[in-house]
């Protein structure tokens, strides 16, 4: 820095970046009449107003504001592009979307042993950021990107290839009663990198917009289950505070499960409950004795989103979490989690789920069975009261108007 100050602030630049300041010895020789009063007078007036060693810190301090400040407009840039409205968001993902094409009807045939084979392990799918679910936060009466969910897709955006990723997640995972072990540890290295490629994106972000990313509280969240938990908490990551982990259902809870979700609190940025809903046990406890249910109908007669006997994910499991995540919060004030509602709740909850006549179907099971209605609506009010005195946020995992809300 001294070489760069002499240069840009003295005067006359010749010899200025390559020696040091004269010292008395040489200022004094510099100024000997035998080289002629002008040329002493040069040679002491440039000794003398030389930079001090005082005001090259000041100076050094300036270019260190100047750099600050620099990197605090490049953030706050930042920062604003990272606040998208929801319709901006929603518009670009739809013109993603017409990009994709459907699912190759021979893979999403295979069996769980051969879609393992030869999608999983040979990764013709991708989970890599390429495509997310947008969460939305309502701020200043507007809804704005605050999280992305990264999706297991292949070649079609809007979905899974169907039936075989979930009879592929089913024979990997508790929601069979034999699981596969060789399955089990494929579904487990999946997850896993899943995390390091997320990582990996992260890392090739300038450090002004992982800097925006944090400030904002923007995370990449991933799926993991209760049985996958430890072995992600011991992948190495650099930017682990910038991802958030969603334990989802598809595990039943290992004997550490609260002392691993303490652990994932103190390392991600978050840790989240995935797809929370009732069970006919939690309604007829909330109303304190039996009742008859009747699940509503699609338009073709079928069952729509009909409550089941047991759930991994119920009304107590949810109350469990909140009680871990009292316990981290005491510990780390930083800490956060997230109740996410499942898709089948917010359809009993607010009337809306993702098929086109959800509304009318929940409208008319309303009107044909009001106390269940009634009953089911006040034990998700109690759940979410529960969840925001405890600190934590609350997700609907479906697309809805501001006034099936309130």
């Amino acid at each position: 820095f001294w070489l760069k100050a002499r240069e840009k602030y003295r005067p006359s630049a010749c010899a200025c970046a390559v020696r040091p300041p004269m010292s008395h010895f040489e200022c004094s020789a510099a100024a000997r009449p035998s080289r002629g009063p002008q040329k002493a007078a040069e040679a002491c007036s440039e000794a003398l107003f030389a930079p001090t060693l005082p005001q090259l810190f000041r100076r050094l301090a300036r270019r260190r504001r100047r750099a600050a400040a620099a990197h605090r407009r490049l953030r706050s840039v930042a920062l604003q592009g990272l606040a998208l409205p929801e319709a901006l968001v929603s518009e670009r993902l739809r013109r993603r979307t017409a990009g994709f094409a459907g699912n190759r009807p021979e893979l999403s045939a295979l069996d769980p042993r051969s879609f393992a084979k030869q999608v999983i392990e040979a990764e013709l799918a991708f989970d890599d950021g390429n495509w997310v679910q947008p969460l939305f936060k309502r701020c200043g009466g507007v809804w704005r990107l605050c999280k992305l969910e990264v999706l297991y897709r292949m070649s079609d955006a809007r979905r899974v290839p169907f039936p075989a990723f979930a009879d592929f997640v089913a024979a990997s995972s508790d929601q069979s009663l034999e699981p596969d072990p060789e399955l089990r540890r494929t579904f487990c290295s999946f997850a896993v990198r899943s995390m390091q490629r997320i990582d990996e994106l992260l890392a090739k972000l300038a450090t002004a917009h992982r800097a925006a990313l944090s400030k904002a509280r923007m995370l990449i969240a991933l799926n993991i289950t209760a049985k996958q938990l430890r072995e992600a908490l011991r992948v190495p990551l650099r930017n682990r505070r910038l991802m958030a982990i969603e334990e989802t259902e598809y595990d039943d809870e290992p004997h550490d499960l609260s002392e691993l979700r303490q652990m994932a609190w103190r390392t991600f940025g978050a840790y989240s409950l995935d797809d929370v809903k009732p069970t006919l046990s939690d309604m007829a406890r909330h109303m304190g004795k039996l009742f008859e249910y009747e699940a509503p109908r699609a338009p073709d007669g079928r069952e729509y989103k009909a409550l089941s006997a047991a759930y991994r994910h119920d009304f107590a499991c949810a109350r469990r979490f909140m009680e871990d995540f009292r316990r981290a919060r005491a510990a780390d004030a930083t800490a956060e989690a997230e109740i996410k509602l499942d898709e089948e709740f917010c359809c009993y909850l607010i009337g809306v789920g993702h098929a086109p006549f959800s509304r009318e179907a929940m409208r008319q099971w309303r009107a044909d069975h009001p106390e269940a209605s009634a009953a089911t609506r006040a034990a998700g009010a109690q759940l979410i009261r529960e969840a925001l005195a405890a600190g934590m946020g609350i997700c609907f995992e479906v697309s809805f108007e501001d006034g099936d809300v309130q």
